[in-house]
């Protein structure tokens, strides 16, 4: 079975003595195996070898060069791409300048001649996992400078998904990790949810180490629940296949000021060795990090969310005033969105062109109802007052940084494009493109729906008055972008009565 430590085991260096020869190969075993310190391991051939590597942790290779079934270069080369911080010592009784060449380039520590004294093969022995220790030092150190690299990413950063992606990748890369996952818990539900998992299929598709993963074992509500570290260390194999590499796995919380909001699981790969005080430290430093950004992450979108119910809040009010439009802003927002789907643009546009369509109207709160609900032509006064709704608008929203982006549709949307229009007389390409973009889609809007002085249009009517005002009250290529965007949304809202138009609409964007 396997046991939970919340503390950490001191362990001896692991030497793998590879030689086909039995003798020497116990000659070698015995002679080691009495060195306080040392954990021995023995292989009788290249593929006996790999498969210790891949198994556990090694910090030493003690390899003959002239196997039957290979070479020990072989080896050596094998064991720098299972596990890069161990180093290797060869033996060899024919020793050349060829050998020594080879020897080098596979990154071999030292070599020595046979016949050899034994004492001498401690001092080599010792002296090459000095340099295994230091080799090892180094290493972490590069992983501190990319995890502290992470760490600034992730706290520049209030997309949860990337941030998500952030600690998956780092926790993968840098902690010898075969497989990670991320549950966040959520307050609502009482339960953890699964927000991120990614790893080595084959220890993902293994049950225990998928329902470890998962958080469907005890382990992780119990760490939800105490806030603290587990670390968990098969021991008998009861759990798993008899001589299938077995994975240490540590559930660490994610803690904000004290309290859990999740935990982060990490199956470690079979031959990673066990956790270092070093180790857990920058484990539980990233995972104290990933929370802050985790939290900061659900906190803006909380207050994004609230924002957005402010916009939708702002104009509803209205359309509350002018029953005639209502639905108005929705179906506008719905074929905006197909028109800058077709420039090309990215999310942030079109997340400002949300906001500036929502808001387009929001200068009509200053209009009194008489003048915005009459039923018949405006007079020459009551058209002035209209007028003032884009300046009115402006000055209702320009003092919140949030709605910044929506000042361009708020302003500029009844430019025309040869210069007769309003409140400035832009021309051409003087009109932000957000304004000639609105003015289309407005004013489709405008022919197609039904108003206090007429009935909507059809389609093929608003289609020939649009092209007939192109290059005097609009942009000719967004119209004509427009007839094509027209293609990509459904509007059946034009065969509907008007109150069915605007749930349609509202449903759709």
């Amino acid at each position: 079975m396997y046991r939970i430590d919340l503390g950490l085991r001191g362990t001896p260096a692991t030497v793998l003595v590879v030689d086909d020869e039995p003798s020497i190969r116990q000659l070698l075993y015995d002679w080691l195996a009495e060195e306080p310190g040392l954990t021995v391991r023995v292989a009788a051939s290249p593929d006996e070898a790999e498969a210790v590597l891949e198994r556990e942790s090694v910090d030493l290779l003690l390899v003959d060069l002239r196997l039957r079934e290979g070479s020990g270069l072989e080896v050596i080369r094998v064991a720098g791409a299972l596990q890069p911080h161990a180093v290797s010592i060869l033996i060899t009784g024919h020793p050349t300048v060829e050998t020594a060449i080879s020897a080098l380039q596979t990154g071999t520590f030292d070599y020595l001649i046979k016949p050899f004294k034994l004492e001498l093969l401690s001092a080599t022995v010792h002296r090459a996992l000095e340099h295994s220790r230091l080799r090892h030092e180094n290493m972490q150190l590069r992983e501190q400078v990319a995890i502290s690299e992470m760490m600034r990413a992730i706290g520049s950063s209030l997309e949860l998904d990337q941030i998500l992606s952030l600690i998956l990748g780092t926790v993968l890369r840098e902690f010898s990790a075969a497989a990670v996952s991320v549950l966040l818990y959520d307050p609502d539900t009482g339960r953890m949810e699964l927000q991120g998992l990614e790893g080595d299929r084959a220890v993902i598709r293994d049950g225990p180490y998928l329902e470890f993963l998962r958080g469907e074992s005890a382990v992780s509500s119990t760490v939800l629940a105490t806030g603290r570290l587990a670390l968990l260390t098969d021991r008998q194999g009861d759990l798993f296949t008899e001589g299938a590499p077995r994975h240490d796995r540590l559930c660490q919380p994610l803690l904000v000021k004290g309290r859990a909001i999740g935990v982060l699981n990490i199956v470690r790969r079979a031959n990673a060795g066990p956790c270092g005080d070093g180790t857990l430290r920058t484990i539980e430093m990233t995972a104290a990090q990933a929370a802050i950004a985790i939290d900061n992450s659900r906190l803006y979108r909380n207050l994004h969310a609230a924002y957005l119910d402010t916009v939708s809040a702002l104009a509803n009010a209205i359309e509350i005033r002018d029953p005639y439009t209502r639905g108005h802003t929705d179906r506008v927002k719905l074929l905006a969105r197909a028109l800058g789907n077709r420039l090309g643009w990215d999310n942030d546009r079109l997340f400002g062109l949300w906001m500036g369509c929502t808001l387009h109207d929001i200068g009509k709160i200053g209009v009194p109802d008489g003048v915005l609900s009459k039923p018949g032509p405006l007079t020459a006064d009551e058209f002035a007052l209209m007028k003032t709704h884009p300046e009115i608008g402006v000055k209702i929203i320009e003092g919140v940084p949030f709605l910044k982006p929506a000042i361009p549709y708020v302003y500029y949307h009844h430019e025309r494009y040869d210069g007769s229009g309003y409140p400035f007389g832009m021309i051409r390409d003087e009109i932000p493109i957000e304004g000639r973009i609105l003015a289309v889609v407005d004013a489709f809007d405008a022919i197609t729906s039904d108003r206090p002085y007429r009935r909507g249009q059809s389609l093929e009517v608003a289609r020939e008055e649009l092209r007939a005002f192109a290059g005097i009250q609009f942009d000719p290529e967004i119209v004509e972008l427009f007839f094509a965007a027209l293609n990509d949304v459904d509007i059946p809202w034009m065969k509907l009565p008007q109150r069915q138009a605007h749930a349609y609409a509202s449903a759709t964007f």
